[in-house]
């Protein structure tokens, strides 16, 4: 633990240490953590220890000095409507994150040497006309686990031909169907040739150039109209990615409500169950949409707990805050404020579950 490292006080808990987030399923068909070990030596090493005792916060209490992750959305907007997207997101004012934006956060991640970036988040992050820049500035301030969201319906060769020398560590696709026919429900558009083939020929491209990097994910949101593709889904992609992550739908019905603070339109709000009040996301990252606005975590409900803004204040006095402080509180205790609590009770948890159990 670093000199500026802190823990917070939690209940005694004996139970199992998590290595992964409780609302993803991971199928890895490559040693993720060791082939990253490999490229990046022991500050890697060091970072995934930082990164297991943040998911158990319950057990350990520790919060990291600055971020271990940043997230940032550059542009609100997608060329797809997916249906379990908040897509109002997509259809409000267009904001873009400018250069000079990124390049302030960066030197701040390079000064507190930060092991994660992540580009992508709320939209598609290909749409951004300058992502090669993009791409480029994070290598250069040192980030060593440098992600890429996109849909790949954009994802060209002389773009994955870029993504593999500048080393970008992981490429994560969201992807959630295994035939065009549900792929045309979920996202609304019939582009399941066109992305099977982008993501082939990222593959193809690794290959040929014989790089270890990017370590190509699959994001599978589980719902019910794909539940009953996982296995199919796992059969098409085993022997082209390194790992594929099910993860749990969540209802984003209620995000304008808890933006405008109109608890009173949300039924039920005070006697919402929540089964698995487990949240990681306070620990371990900041997210940064495309308006500048900073938020606990990287899910449409975070828009309901803006934290501040990278114009008015740095990434460490947002990390260091009260705001975010009393989230981590409530986590602990259960005590959770109105938009943790829809957030939390609002995932599918019986398709997941499906998924999880192989059934």
């Amino acid at each position: 633990m670093s000199q500026n490292d802190s823990t917070i006080v939690v209940p005694p808990d004996s139970g199992t240490l998590r290595i992964n987030q409780t609302n993803i399923h991971s199928v890895k068909y490559e040693d993720i953590e060791g082939l990253l070990a490999k490229e990046f030596g022991d500050s890697f090493r060091a970072y995934r220890r930082k990164y297991e005792r943040s998911l158990n916060y319950d057990k350990t209490g520790f919060v990291s000095s600055f971020p271990l992750t940043v997230q940032i959305e550059l542009v609100n907007r997608c060329n797809l409507t997916c249906i379990m997207c908040y897509t109002d997101n997509h259809k409000r004012k267009k904001e873009t994150m400018t250069i000079a934006t990124i390049d302030k956060l960066l030197a701040e991640c390079n000064r507190n040497e930060l092991p994660a970036f992540v580009i992508g988040m709320g939209s598609e992050a290909l749409l951004y006309k300058n992502i090669r820049e993009v791409i480029t500035k994070v290598r250069e301030a040192g980030v060593m686990d440098i992600f890429l969201g996109t849909n790949a319906t954009l994802l060209t060769e002389d773009l994955s031909e870029f993504i593999v020398d500048q080393r970008v560590a992981r490429v994560e696709i969201s992807l959630d169907a295994a035939t065009p026919e549900t792929y045309l429900k979920i996202r609304r558009k019939n582009e399941l040739p066109l992305v099977d083939a982008n993501v082939r020929r990222l593959v193809e491209v690794k290959r040929r150039k014989g790089s270890a990097l990017p370590l190509i994910r699959l994001c599978f949101c589980v719902q019910p109209l794909n539940v009953d593709e996982r296995q199919m889904f796992e059969d098409k992609w085993r022997d082209y990615v390194d790992y594929i992550d099910f993860q749990e739908m969540v209802d984003f019905s209620s995000v304008n409500a808890l933006v405008a603070r109109d608890y009173d339109s949300i039924p039920g709000l005070s006697e919402m169950v929540v089964a698995d009040t487990h949240c990681a996301y306070p620990f371990n990252s900041l997210n940064v949409w495309a308006n500048g606005d900073v938020t606990p975590c990287c899910t449409f409900y975070g828009k309901a707990l803006v934290l501040g803004n990278v114009a008015e204040k740095s990434l460490q006095e947002i990390w260091q805050g009260e705001e975010i402080r009393e989230i981590r509180r409530e986590l602990i205790t259960g005590e959770l404020n109105p938009a943790c609590r829809v957030c939390l009770s609002q995932r599918d948890r019986e398709n997941f579950t499906k998924v999880k159990s192989g059934e």
